[in-house]
């Protein structure tokens, strides 16, 4: 069963519970940075953005939107920022003129908004640096960027499989900055930041909620991936997509249980030896390996993890019964996968004779039974 995932728009009031710097500057804090026009398309991401007659937390407030309103830029942003902490987020960022679909004019802040991102485009080329930066510092906001780039300029099969190693790379440790971070899920469960702006910046990637809800986590999004893996040459990226669908056939989401396991609950997980998903998963790769060797660190790494379960490395029981557990196995067997070698080939064997005796050897079998 996997874990919800939900997305809540985060209620932002600069005057009630908010922390405010403004950020020391010389300039006039009227003073503006001219753009070029540009209709872009900018949505309020909070209840109650508060749209105001000059740039900067003390003009006045002449209207106030509601989430999902849209407006428009009009080419101008404050030449200084204003740093706002939203639910354990802080955000620096300048203040954007905008037009609202009446034709009222003013200006409201940059945090405030959400848009799509186009790298073409600078104000939201900027907005999106300006965050990254704040969030995770200029030297992986930099890196963020990089992996963007090289995502959407990929031409090859060879140059995906570099990028999606880079992808795992750089998700590792955003993770690891997200769980020390956003401490305030745990403090208040009912009031969650808004951070799916992050998913325009590492494309391949969605942002869910684990833990029971108390800890953002980075995914990797298949469909994505398989979009892109059609505009690149060669078939190596095209397969090995097809087989991480078969892993999370689910959704096409990556998530900490794969096709072959089961979770009834946020501690609770079963495999799933006996569904095909085993069989099936190392028909695919067999097939991809045997045409290239291109993927082959993330092949061994699914085929260990395989491995693991049928050998019941993790300690988990089995969701489904004695027969249907032999008679994959079997089939694995006797398909003679090239991908396995004689001593995984053997291990996979004696596993089989002990699934014949599972209470002597303190196998745990048919769960399903007996939740049914």
């Amino acid at each position: 069963m996997r874990s919800i995932l939900f997305f809540f728009i985060p209620v932002f009031f600069l005057a009630l519970g908010c922390s405010r710097n403004q950020e020391a500057a010389s300039v006039d804090t009227n003073a503006t940075l001219q753009e070029a026009p540009q209709r872009i398309a900018l949505i309020s991401n909070i209840n109650h953005l508060r749209v105001r007659d000059t740039p900067g937390p003390d003009g006045e407030v002449i209207a106030t939107l509601a989430e999902g309103d849209t407006l428009f830029d009009l080419g101008e942003i404050s030449a200084f920022t204003t740093e706002v902490t939203l639910r354990g987020i802080r955000f620096n960022e300048p203040w954007i003129k905008v037009q609202t679909r009446d034709t009222l004019v003013g200006w409201v802040y940059g945090g405030g908004v959400n848009f799509q991102l186009d790298d073409r485009v600078e104000l939201t080329r900027r907005l999106m640096q300006m965050r990254l930066q704040t969030f995770f510092g200029e030297k992986l906001a930099q890196r963020i960027q990089d992996y963007r780039t090289a995502y959407h300029q990929a031409k090859t099969s060879a140059e995906l499989a570099t990028v999606y190693r880079t992808a795992n790379q750089l998700r590792d440790t955003l993770v690891e900055i997200l769980e020390k971070r956003i401490t305030f899920l745990q403090q208040n469960p009912d009031q969650v930041p808004d951070i799916s702006w992050m998913e325009a910046a590492l494309p391949g990637m969605i942002t869910q909620r684990v833990a029971e809800g108390t800890i953002f986590y980075l995914f990797m999004d298949y469909h994505q991936w398989l979009a892109k893996s059609r505009q690149t040459t060669g078939a190596e990226d095209n397969q090995f997509v097809e087989v991480c669908l078969t892993a999370f056939a689910l959704d096409s989401i990556e998530y900490f249980a794969p096709d072959w396991v089961i979770q009834t609950s946020d501690v609770d997980f079963y495999s799933e030896l006996g569904k095909g998903v085993h069989l099936k998963m190392f028909e695919k790769m067999n097939q991809a390996l045997a045409a290239s060797d291109l993927f082959a660190p993330e092949y061994n790494s699914f085929k260990a993890n395989l491995l693991d379960d049928i050998e019941g490395i993790s300690g988990m029981s089995y969701w489904n019964d004695q027969k249907s557990i032999l008679d994959e196995l079997d089939a694995i067997l006797a398909a003679g996968f090239g991908m396995l070698t004689p001593v995984e080939k053997a291990a996979i064997q004696t596993r089989r004779q002990q699934f014949e005796q599972p209470d002597m050897n303190q196998i745990h079998l048919n769960i399903r039974a007996g939740l049914e």
